[in-house]
C-alpha cells in the first residue's frame, strides 16, 4: 500500500510514499521506547529548549509549512499560515509555563511520564491537532508515535523534518505511514503506554475498545453536534456573522461545524436573505492565493458524499437557495451553499458532513425547536440568539446539549475527554500522559 498525496485544487497526484514494512515499524517502536526511557530523565530546561527550537523553526518555515497544508488538504493559505503561527505559540507556551506545571524536586506529588504515546490525528488541522498534543506531551517527558490521516503523508513528513532540524533525540517523535491493521497492532503493543485520538465517534469507539482491553489511558477529541437557534428578536447581523464563521471557515471542514440553523418564523426570511447575500462573497478559488475565500475540499470522496446528501435533501423537499451544484473543472471544489426548508430527519442534518453547506430548519415556535433538538445531545453545543436573555436561558435549560450559549459563538477549543479531565484554559493538559507518584522523604 502507498500513501498518495493529492492536490485538492486540481485533483492531481503530488507524490506517493510507501507504507512502513513490519520490520521498519518494529525498529521505530523500539527506538521510540529507548528515546522515551532517555527523555524521561532529561531536565525541564532541556525539554523547554527543544520546544523553543521547534517554535522558532515553525515561525522560520511558516510559508513552506502552510503551503504544504494548502497543497495537501486544500486549506486556504491565510488559514494555513494562522495554523502554523498557532502551533509556534503553543510550543512557546509550554516551554515557558511547563516547568511550573510539573513539580519535580522533592515534591510530595510528582508527575512521571508514561513513555511512548500514540497520537492518531485527523486531517482537518494537519499541524494544529498534532502540536497542541505534541508540545505538552514532550514537555512532560514522553515520546510520541504520530499517525496522521491517510491523505496527509507530506504533512507527516514535514513534522518529522521539523523535529530532526530541532535536534530532537533520535526516536523521540516518529511520523508513521502505516495501515489500519498496523495501527491496531500498535494500540495493543505493550511498549505503547497511552493514546490520543481526534476524529469521528465510529473510529473512536473502535480505538477506545482496543485501548480499553489493554487498560491504556486514552484521550479523545470527538466530532460533535453544534447548532444555532435564532429566535425572532435576535440581532440579525450577529447571527449571520456567526453562521458564516461556524459553517464556512476551513471550507466547513470542522468536526464541530454547525449542522444547522433553527430559525423562528418571524426572522426566517430575513435570515435566509441576508445569509445568501453574504455567501455571494464566498467564491471558490485557488487556495494558494491570499485573496481566495473558499478553498476545495480535502478529498474527492468527501465532496461526493456532501453532494449526494444535498441531492437527497432536495429530493425530500429542501430548497436550494445558493450553490448546491457540483461545479465543472478540475479540483474538489464545492460552492458556498445554502439549503432552506430542511427538516430534522434529513441525513444532511443528522449526519456530520464536512463542506461549505448551511442548512436552515424553520421552526413554527419554541416548542417545536425543543422537539427538533431531541436526540442531538448531550455531547454538543447550541448557540441561542435572542435579545430576551431570560427567554434564551429558559430555552437553554430545556435543550439536551451539554453546552448552551446565549448570544455567543461556540468555543473553538473543544475539550478533550478522558478519565481525568484534561483541558485547562484551552490547552491540552501537560499531565494527561503522566503517572501521579507520591513521594515521601524521611530524614
Amino acid at each position: 500500500m502507498a500513501f498518495i498525496s493529492y492536490h485538492p485544487a486540481t485533483g492531481t497526484e503530488v507524490t506517493h510514499l510507501n507504507t512502513l514494512s513490519a520490520a521498519e515499524l518494529e525498529q521505530r517502536v523500539q527506538q521510540s521506547q529507548l528515546a522515551a526511557q532517555t527523555w524521561r530523565q532529561s531536565s525541564v530546561s532541556d525539554r523547554s529548549a527543544l520546544l523553543n527550537r521547534l517554535a522558532s523553526l515553525l515561525s522560520a518555515n511558516r510559508e513552506r509549512l502552510a503551503m504544504c497544508m494548502t497543497r495537501e488538504m486544500g486549506k486556504l493559505l491565510n488559514e494555513a499560515l494562522a495554523e502554523v503561527d498557532r502551533c509556534a505559540l503553543e510550543c512557546n507556551y509550554f516551554a515557558t509555563q511547563g516547568p511550573a506545571m510539573l513539580p519535580l524536586a522533592r515534591s510530595m506529588n510528582t508527575f512521571e511520564p508514561m513513555g511512548s504515546v500514540l497520537l492518531l490525528s485527523s486531517w482537518r488541522f494537519p499541524l494544529w491537532q498534532v502540536f497542541r498534543v505534541l508540545a505538552p506531551t514532550l514537555m512532560a517527558g514522553n515520546a510520541v508515535l504520530l499517525k496522521l490521516a491517510e491523505n496527509l503523508p507530506l504533512c507527516a513528513r514535514e513534522i518529522e523534518f521539523l523535529l530532526t532540524e530541532a535536534d530532537a533525540p533520535n526516536g523521540l517523535v516518529f511520523s508513521l505511514l502505516i495501515t489500519k491493521p498496523q495501527v491496531a497492532s500498535l494500540i495493543i503493543d505493550t511498549r505503547v503506554k497511552a493514546l490520543a485520538f481526534s476524529g469521528n465517534r465510529e473510529d473512536a469507539s473502535r480505538v477506545a475498545a482496543l485501548a480499553g482491553q489493554q487498560l491504556k489511558p486514552i484521550v479523545l477529541e470527538l466530532d460533535e453536534t453544534e447548532l444555532h437557534v435564532i429566535l425572532d428578536d435576535a440581532d440579525l447581523n450577529l447571527a449571520v456573522a456567526a453562521a458564516l464563521r461556524s459553517r464556512f471557515r476551513n471550507a466547513g471542514q470542522l468536526g464541530h461545524a454547525a449542522r444547522g440553523f433553527m430559525v423562528a418564523p418571524g426572522i426566517a426570511d430575513s435570515f435566509v436573505t441576508k445569509l445568501s447575500a453574504q455567501l455571494a462573497e464566498w467564491q471558490p478559488g485557488d487556495p494558494e492565493q491570499l485573496v481566495s475565500t473558499l478553498g476545495p475540499l480535502a478529498t474527492q470522496m468527501q465532496r461526493d458524499e456532501l453532494h449526494f446528501q444535498v441531492q437527497a435533501a432536495l429530493a425530500d423537499g429542501a430548497q436550494a437557495v445558493v450553490g448546491c451544484e457540483l461545479p465543472a473543472g478540475a479540483g474538489w471544489y464545492y460552492p458556498a451553499s445554502l439549503l432552506d426548508w430542511v427538516h430534522p430527519q434529513m441525513t444532511v442534518f443528522r449526519q456530520q458532513l464536512s463542506g461549505p453547506l448551511a442548512c436552515v430548519l424553520r421552526a413554527p415556535n419554541v416548542e417545536a425547536i425543543i422537539d427538533m433538538c431531541q436526540g442531538l445531545g448531550p455531547d454538543g453545543t447550541v448557540s441561542i440568539w435572542t435579545r430576551n436573555i431570560a427567554q434564551g436561558e429558559q430555552l437553554a435549560r430545556q435543550l439536551p446539549f451539554g453546552t448552551c450559549l446565549i448570544n455567543r459563538e461556540p468555543c473553538q477549543d473543544k475539550g478533550y475527554r478522558s478519565q481525568s479531565g484534561l483541558m485547562a484554559e484551552g490547552h491540552f493538559s501537560i499531565r494527561a500522559f503522566c503517572h501521579t507518584k507520591t513521594l515521601r522523604v524521611s530524614a
